[in-house]
């Protein structure tokens, strides 16, 4: 059957190739993308500050379109959680857990970014009274302020330096937020220091946060960082020594450990509002202008905060 991919042959440029999908084979399922992610990871590719891969996307969900031997459980018209930026694509059905129905908006509704938050989240160690700051209120800054507004924490401190994006995390269930960009934003960040915090997660991937981290850390606590960081950082390591911080590697798919189901259970979430993507998702693609969708990704001005690719027959 004829179909699309996108692809991204080299830095700066996109593609739209055509591809021939035949029927799946036992244990697959053939999916039709509805909409698909952009990722940072994508973004990295595109910009130049990580290695180009073969393949590209894999924040997609569909609906079922034919069904290999041997699966069960599903059936032709399900909506299914899937990969690649491609209009139709074979997967192993164990990869493609299915939603309870279709969502109206499927753009709001793509299953990786918030798995990555339920996968990071058991590695955070909370304790019900616990206070915690997260620096940096992008995308998935603000699904783990979703996530931690959620659990029974004394304070949770959210710092960036997009005025919209801290009005979003105080909805989200933050109990302060700080404009980092600010004079008054950076003296409240300096004060803290004085009563530092027993969880810090590091969202942002940039260096002043990761350098700041362990100076708003309790003795003994632990800083999670969550961000992926393209770029050597320079660390006081003898500060995070010193204090004896617990350092969480939860960058996504990091704890394998914990992979089990991840999806399943982040669906179940997104259905009940436990994730809610409608202020995150700002920008919406055909899957057409992938280009400028990757240009925009890249460049974040204004209120972008996440953008989607919209298949389209």
């Amino acid at each position: 059957m004829n179909a699309y991919k996108i692809v991204i042959p080299e830095v700066g440029k996109v593609d739209i190739r055509e591809i021939q999908v035949g029927d799946p084979k036992p244990n697959e399922l053939q999916v039709k993308c509805l909409a698909n992610g952009v990722c940072m990871l994508e973004v990295a590719q595109f910009a130049g500050w990580e290695p180009i891969w073969p393949s590209t996307g894999h924040e997609g969900i569909g609906v079922v379109t034919k069904v290999g031997a041997d699966v069960h459980g599903v059936e032709e018209g399900d909506c299914v959680a899937c990969e690649l930026w491609a209009s139709l694509s074979n997967m192993p059905a164990a990869d493609c857990p299915r939603f309870s129905a279709p969502p109206d908006d499927p753009s709001l509704y793509i299953v990786e970014p918030p798995s990555c938050v339920v996968l990071a989240a058991p590695f955070y160690e909370i304790i019900p009274g616990d206070r915690v700051l997260v620096l940096g209120a992008g995308y998935m800054g603000l699904l783990n302020v979703q996530l931690l507004g959620r659990y029974p924490l004394a304070e949770l401190i959210v710092s960036d330096v997009k005025g919209r994006n801290l009005k979003i995390a105080k909805s989200f269930g933050a109990t302060e937020v700080i404009n980092s960009a600010s004079d008054e934003g950076q003296a409240r960040l300096q004060a803290l220091k004085e009563n530092p915090f027993d969880l810090v997660v590091e969202t942002a991937g940039v260096e002043q946060t990761i350098q700041m981290a362990g100076s708003l850390t309790r003795l003994g606590g632990r800083i999670a960082a969550f961000a992926w960081h393209h770029k050597a950082r320079t660390l006081d390591m003898g500060e995070w020594l010193v204090k004896g911080l617990k350092v969480l590697n939860t960058a996504p798919n990091i704890a394998a450990d914990y992979n089990t189901k991840r999806f399943e259970r982040t669906i179940a979430l997104l259905e009940r509002g436990v994730f809610d993507m409608r202020p995150l998702i700002t920008h919406r693609y055909a899957a057409t202008e992938a280009q400028r969708a990757m240009e925009e990704s890249t460049q974040r001005k204004g209120e972008f905060i996440k953008g989607v690719l919209i298949f389209e027959d």
